[in-house]
């Protein structure tokens, strides 16, 4: 009985035994792509005080600058506050997320005037409306996805 064993043992031992790799293939992780596209974003402005002065309205695809930095934003107009309806368009914008800020130049000087606790005297207003707290609303509080061809925004401004 023991020579049976140990015959078994040597042939088992003597078996080729498959190849064991050392380097193990991770199976590709699933990439998440953003939808191709472009659409259009209308903002509709709503709630000026007054018809003079101009408004500047800015598109932001990133929090840096926003709400107040018109010079770091990726597209930016200027209308005029007079007429009755207030409506910009920016076209052929890839789909993404956006934050847009509007300001009331109603004395025409070019820039947004506050009071000495840096509180804007002039009318101000950002995508999504968002509820006021200490300070201007966060890019986040303020973006939203374009992720179809048409997309309507309503900005009501605020005068503090």
């Amino acid at each position: 009985m023991k020579t049976f064993f140990l015959f078994l043992m040597l042939a088992l031992l003597s078996m080729p035994l498959p190849a064991v790799s050392q380097n193990a293939v991770a199976e590709e992780p699933e990439k998440i792509e953003a939808p191709a596209g472009v659409g259009s974003i209308t903002v509709r402005i709503t709630g000026l005080r007054s018809s003079d002065g101009n408004l500047y309205v800015a598109l932001f695809n990133a929090k840096k600058g926003f709400p107040g930095k018109f010079d770091r934003a990726i597209r930016k107009t200027q209308i005029p506050a007079s007429g009755a309806e207030h409506v910009v368009v920016f076209g052929d914008a890839p789909f993404g997320v956006y934050a847009v800020a509007v300001q009331h130049d109603e004395n025409g000087n070019g820039k947004l005037d506050s009071n000495f606790l840096g509180m804007p005297k002039e009318g101000v207003g950002t995508s999504n409306n968002p509820k006021s707290k200490f300070g201007p609303p966060s890019f986040d509080d303020a973006s939203f996805v374009l992720d179809k061809k048409t997309m309507e925004l309503n900005v009501n401004l605020r005068y503090l």
